[in-house]
């Protein structure tokens, strides 16, 4: 990368929290990589201070913005354009600045379908188990439709969550997504892959149990599903570590994590980046 000068161009990430995120790392390794004049950020921006930090984002010259929780639906009262699937489920992760207009777009459904691609998942005809109904959720259930999944069964322990998910996605495709009461509504035999969307097993500051808790019964076996875990704060959540006794094949957090970013890359600077180093390097830092 060049020395940073009045010429860089600025990326940032917006969440509370943020300071722990990887995505710093991520995106200044791209930089670094083609050699371009950019250098990415993060803030750990108050709720309540969410629209000033945008705007300041936008007149001080900031080409892009990556968003977090909680501030992917925020954004949408601030942007010019969405991207089609952005406009569809509401929800916005990655943020260009043009000289005309601003568009928000959302990586994450792209993010979320390369990982199960580079993992050679067959998505076809399939029986996908979904818990959790925020938003990560949200835009997984929309990648699983984009895939042609068979059946998505959604779970969440407050139930109207999941019954708005569902309430979004019955304009497009009504069939496929049934709601559980429990998870013990539904047979293993009917999934062939189980995604974790809660914070369950999360390094969590203000709750110091979290990274104990899974968000399975103990007593199924997976063996031979395909699990896709989204946290990645352990890498190796009590979810990871069953996943792994069992047999399962498994999807880290951090995958997700990488192809999102790249996606968001793309939009940002026109070409999608290698990702082999980052993958060897994240592999090896997890040995």
């Amino acid at each position: 990368m060049e020395k940073i000068n009045g010429s860089t161009d600025l990326f940032a990430l917006f969440g509370y929290p943020a300071k722990h995120s990887l995505s710093p790392f991520i995106h200044n390794h791209f930089f670094d990589k083609y050699n371009l004049n950019s250098v990415y950020l993060s803030f750990e921006i108050m709720p309540a201070d969410f629209k000033d930090a945008f705007w300041g984002a936008k007149k001080m010259g900031f080409s892009g913005l990556n968003l977090t929780m909680p501030f992917k639906e925020n954004v949408l009262n601030y942007l010019d354009e969405l991207d089609e699937d952005a406009e569809f489920i509401k929800s916005v992760n990655t943020v260009k600045f043009g000289e005309n207009k601003t568009k928000g777009f959302n990586t994450d459904i792209n993010g979320f379908i390369k990982s199960l691609d580079d993992a050679d998942f067959k998505a076809s005809g399939s029986g996908c188990l979904v818990i959790g109904a925020g938003g990560v959720a949200k835009s997984s259930v929309y990648a699983l439709l984009k895939m042609n999944v068979g059946k998505i069964f959604l779970y969440d322990i407050n139930i109207k969550k999941a019954q708005e998910i569902k309430s979004i996605y019955d304009k497009k495709i009504s069939d496929k997504i049934f709601i559980l009461n429990n998870l013990n509504s539904v047979s293993l035999k009917e999934i062939n892959l189980i995604a974790n969307c809660t914070p369950a097993g999360m390094n969590l500051k203000n709750i110091d149990n979290n990274v104990n808790i899974s968000p399975l019964p103990e007593k199924w076996n997976l063996e031979n599903k395909f699990i896709f875990e989204m946290v990645y704060d352990p890498i190796f959540t009590p979810l990871v570590r069953k996943s792994l006794h069992d047999g399962a094949k498994v999807i880290s957090g951090l995958d997700m994590l990488l192809n999102q970013a790249a996606y968001a890359f793309e939009i940002w600077k026109g070409f999608f980046p290698d990702l082999k180093y980052l993958k060897k390097h994240f592999k090896n830092s997890v040995k």
